[in-house]
């Protein structure tokens, strides 16, 4: 069996781990900046820990899992590329456009090995019949997306990297990444980008003082589609109200769909909407109203073991590549030049 290692205490121990190994993955090791949290880790997971993460791609794994933040992907990836690992890398691909293509030519490399970015949504049932059905909405006309989270909201919430914009932080790379990657998952490509966004609590507490946030905690995005739909996102980190369920909706002439959870909705030629795919969020580790992460990061883990124990490299059709993960730099690096110049348009 091929042999997962991790790198990334966070959302790789809380939800890759047992996800993937609930889709019959064999995760062996973990690593970490942080040495007590990383052998709190391992402990609890069962796996080797690794204080150093070039220690880990140096090891006996086949598999490389980054976690960690965007500035931190290029070197690991390249690393784990050059020593013979497929690399499953998350999202943003990089920190710009200029280290997405570095990452690209790295991939050139060694063509043999995965080079893939964990876009997990793209494996839910649902985000998959929406891309065969989308075709029955005739021309697209426009696009919605809205996401509103309190995570960030609380005032008192540490300083982190997810602060820090020299280091990938923000919604817009964080949350925007994704909903750019399911408008082109599902046949919309970004010809330009105009964009706000905005810091809306500038300080947060580090040990006994207050730091300055630098990324971005709400992002108000357009966004111009080839054929000339449009695309319209809205996106935040610091809502006061409750977790609201993500929503992508899809309006076309002849009909809408809704993506919303692990459901796909439906409502042709002025019907209501009603479920068309899925079904409700599981109760797995990693999904929120926010999406099914969770989920689809068990369904990714499923298309790994497919490919990689059985042999099948069809079950990873229409995952996310690091062509993708440029393609994706593209619109985020676009949106951001936008709203540096007050919200003028970007071409991508």
């Amino acid at each position: 069996m091929a042999r997962v290692g991790i790198i990334g205490t966070g959302w790789g121990a809380r939800v890759q781990a047992p996800a993937f190994r609930e889709a019959g993955l064999e995760v062996v090791a973990i690593a970490g900046h942080n040495a007590d949290r990383t052998r709190r880790a391992a402990g609890e997971l069962g796996l080797v820990a690794f204080d150093n993460w070039r220690a880990l791609v140096a090891s006996n794994v086949d598999i490389i899992t980054i976690v960690t933040p965007p500035s931190e992907h290029l070197a690991m990836a390249t690393a784990a590329l050059e020593a013979g690992k497929h690399v499953l890398s998350e999202k943003p691909m990089a920190l710009n456009v200029a280290e997405a293509e570095q990452l690209i030519a790295a991939a050139r490399r060694h063509p043999d090995q995965l080079t893939l970015i964990d876009h997990e949504l793209r494996f839910l049932p649902s985000f998959r019949a929406a891309r065969e059905r989308i075709g029955e909405l005739g021309g697209i006309r426009y696009a919605e997306v809205r996401y509103a989270s309190p995570g960030r909201g609380d005032r008192s919430r540490a300083w982190n990297w997810w602060s820090d914009a020299k280091q990938g932080g923000g919604i817009w790379g964080a949350v925007g990444s994704h909903f750019v990657d399911t408008l082109r998952f599902l046949g919309m490509e970004i010809e330009a980008a105009q964009a706000s966004l905005q810091t809306i609590i500038d300080e947060r507490p580090l040990e006994n003082a207050k730091r300055r946030v630098t990324s971005d905690d709400c992002a108000l995005v357009n966004l111009r589609l080839e054929g000339g739909a449009i695309a319209a996102m809205t996106l935040s980190a610091v809502a006061s109200g409750p977790d609201e369920p993500a929503t992508i909706t899809i309006h076309g002439e002849d009909g809408a769909l809704r993506l919303m959870g692990e459901e796909l909705l439906t409502a042709l030629r002025g019907e209501p909407f009603t479920l068309a795919a899925g079904d409700e969020l599981a109760p797995r580790r990693g999904n929120s109203a926010g999406g099914a992460f969770g989920s689809g990061t068990y369904f990714l883990g499923r298309a790994l073991r497919a490919a990689l124990d059985n042999g099948d490299r069809t079950a990873l059709d229409g995952a996310a590549t690091f062509d993708d993960g440029l393609a994706h730099q593209r619109v985020l690096d676009a949106a951001r030049a936008s709203s540096a110049r007050e919200g003028c348009w970007v071409a991508v």
